[in-house]
């Protein structure tokens, strides 16, 4: 049987110093939602709809997960048709945003005083709103990244990817690690690094990472989040949930999000 095509892509982006992620979901067509995956309580929350182009791998969150810095094409009146913006996740009311000039764009990161690095051709200043936490704009951003290259120590991975831009992320406090193989502009391909040696396909994961306690968090090619544990020795799914259905449904930003 031919396995159904994806309804959607989901892209996660991990708080670093909070038990909490933003899924960026795409599907369907040119419609994105945003949702909030609390880790802890393990519960998702809707968010904002937007129909027009979002760019989840130059977005970032802050690291107590309470803000997203994003790039957006709008498809708006000008300067709302290409903009970067500050928002409150997981919703997109813009508290700041500035003017790019085109969708030439490097990344954002946030520090941990939630000051914040811009890194593309843009306005030096908002035309929307105020970012109280400082922003330095045009800078080239040097994203602190838990993902190192792989060393020489590669040749079990499979033939077919050794030619592939290997990274890999450690466990926090565990034994084991994930890989992820890039080749050109593709989505990763994942592997689990075991203890006892050797590698582990993750062929489901279009994203992979490790949260603080150490589990496996995967996003997959059908559009489901999953939380894989180790448990008496082998792997096991404890939690998930199934985003592949969803149906646009924008609804207006709450009070809280509309405002510092």
């Amino acid at each position: 049987m031919t396995p159904r095509p994806p309804s959607c892509r989901l892209y996660v982006l991990l708080a670093a110093a909070a038990p909490t992620a933003l899924i960026m979901r795409r599907g369907p067509s040119a419609w994105w939602h945003l949702l909030t995956w609390d880790l802890q309580a393990g519960e998702v929350s809707s968010g904002a709809w937007l129909r027009g182009t979002l760019y989840p791998g130059r977005s970032a969150i802050s690291p107590d997960g309470k803000l997203l810095g994003y790039f957006a094409l709008g498809h708006g009146r000008h300067p709302w048709d290409t903009y970067f913006a500050v928002s409150k996740t997981p919703w997109l009311t813009a508290l700041a945003a500035w003017h790019t000039h085109g969708t030439w764009t490097g990344g954002c990161e946030f520090a941990a005083d939630n000051s914040l690095t811009i890194s593309a051709s843009m306005d030096s200043r908002p035309f929307h709103g105020r970012y109280p936490y400082g922003a330095t704009v045009g800078s080239r951003t040097h994203r602190q990244n838990a993902w190192r290259p792989l060393a020489g120590e590669a040749e079990p991975i499979p033939p077919s990817l050794r030619s592939a831009v290997l990274l890999r992320r450690v466990q926090p406090d565990g034994e084991h690690a994930l890989v992820a193989a890039r080749t050109g502009g593709a989505r990763p391909h994942y592997l689990r690094e075991e203890a006892g040696g050797g590698y582990t396909p993750l062929p489901e994961a279009a994203w992979a990472d490790w949260d603080r306690r150490g589990r496996l968090l995967m996003a997959t090619h059908q559009g489901v989040v999953k939380i894989v544990e180790r448990r008496s020795g082998a792997w096991a799914e404890t939690w998930s949930r199934d985003l592949s259905g969803l149906t646009p449904d924008p609804a207006p930003s709450p009070s809280w999000a509309r405002a510092w």
